[in-house]
């Protein structure tokens, strides 16, 4: 996965060189560091930095299977359609590895010399659950990811011990990869109305419920609302979200004197207000489909000092179908790798 604002280094194993990042993570920051995906025999790995874009093909792929493993934990392992499927995600010096190989999931562990594997599926028509490394122990809920292990059988006080110090381990990597993640797009298209009694923590993919997010932002953190109007207001845009009637939430615009429902803004100031939104609900990585869709290089001063926020305290993985929009945000720590899925 070329990364073309990061320096080469010396392969020595003749292959073609991977890439060096720019490590930015003080005081134990969580941001992803190194990505390997694999779709049947196409594979790829690459390093990431706090702002990522991606290029290429197959980029709404990779951006979709590190939301499906970091929205998940806790939960069912997600259905996967891929007969052949790999991806390993790092977090500092911890590497979670989500595989499949036919009708058998496995999830991976790895810390240094610390290694915990774990099967679940169907093997010969009989239904597996168990650990296979560093023991091997039939249990319950393997089918979770990065679950609390529960054995299916009674053990000895030793196995206890050593079920205990791989529950320590799975529940490091649960608190390493438990990270807040909002994903937009690939399309946004936020309406005018919300219903109040519809939960707005935090914003749908399509940014449809921008207007409920937006109210909530000024009731629990009026400042950040008041900074993200105060942007908006110097490119000519003054935003107002309120009670219209039949008690629904209402968002509107004046733009050049005219008054324009959030729905009827141009493409390019509907992706921003949405992006600026999911930034000030402060994720930990937000994750953007198609950024590029309807760019406006007008409202790049607003994108890059809504970039620069979220960076100061997360990660940013953005889709793009153009490189020369990187180019437009002169921002540290930033990145762009090409994909080819």
């Amino acid at each position: 996965m070329p990364n073309k604002y990061l320096p080469n280094r010396p392969s020595a194993t003749g292959q073609p060189p991977r890439r060096e990042t720019l490590l930015f993570d003080p005081d134990g920051w969580r941001v992803i560091d190194h990505i390997e995906l694999q779709l049947g025999e196409r594979k790829i790995s690459g390093e990431l930095t706090p702002l990522t874009f991606i290029v290429g093909s197959g980029k709404s792929v990779f951006i979709n299977s590190i939301y499906l493993v970091l929205s998940n934990i806790g939960l069912k392992i997600p259905k996967i359609y891929y007969n052949k499927f790999n991806i390993s995600i790092k977090i500092n010096n911890k590497i979670f590895s989500l595989q499949k190989n036919g009708k058998i999931y496995r999830q991976i562990f790895d810390e240094g010399g610390r290694k915990v594997a774990i099967e679940y599926g169907a093997l010969d028509g009989s239904r597996i659950s168990r650990i296979v490394e560093p023991f091997e122990l039939a249990i319950k809920n393997a089918d979770i990811l990065m679950p609390q292990i529960d054995v299916a059988e009674h053990v000895s006080i030793l196995a206890d011990e050593e079920i205990e110090e791989v529950n320590r381990l799975i529940g490091e990597f649960r608190k390493a990869f438990s990270l807040k993640v909002t994903s937009l797009g690939p399309y946004i298209d936020p309406r005018t109305f919300h219903d109040p009694t519809k939960a707005a923590g935090s914003l749908k993919p399509d940014g449809s419920n921008l207007v409920g997010v937006l109210a909530r932002l000024a009731l629990e953190n009026p400042d950040a609302y008041d900074r993200l109007r105060t942007s908006f207001r110097k490119k000519g845009v003054k935003l107002a979200v309120g009670l219209a009637k039949r008690g629904v939430l209402a968002g509107v615009t004046h733009v050049g004197g005219a008054k324009m429902p959030i729905s009827r803004l141009p493409c390019s100031l509907k992706t921003a207000l949405v992006f600026a939104a999911a930034v000030a609900t402060k994720p930990d990585l937000l994750l953007i489909e198609n950024f590029d869709c309807c760019f406006n290089e007008g409202l790049v001063d607003i994108l890059t000092s809504y970039f620069n926020e979220q960076i100061s305290r997360g990660q940013i993985v953005v889709e793009i179908h153009r490189p020369d929009v990187a180019d437009l945000f002169k921002i540290q720590y930033k990145s762009i790798v090409s994909v080819a899925l």
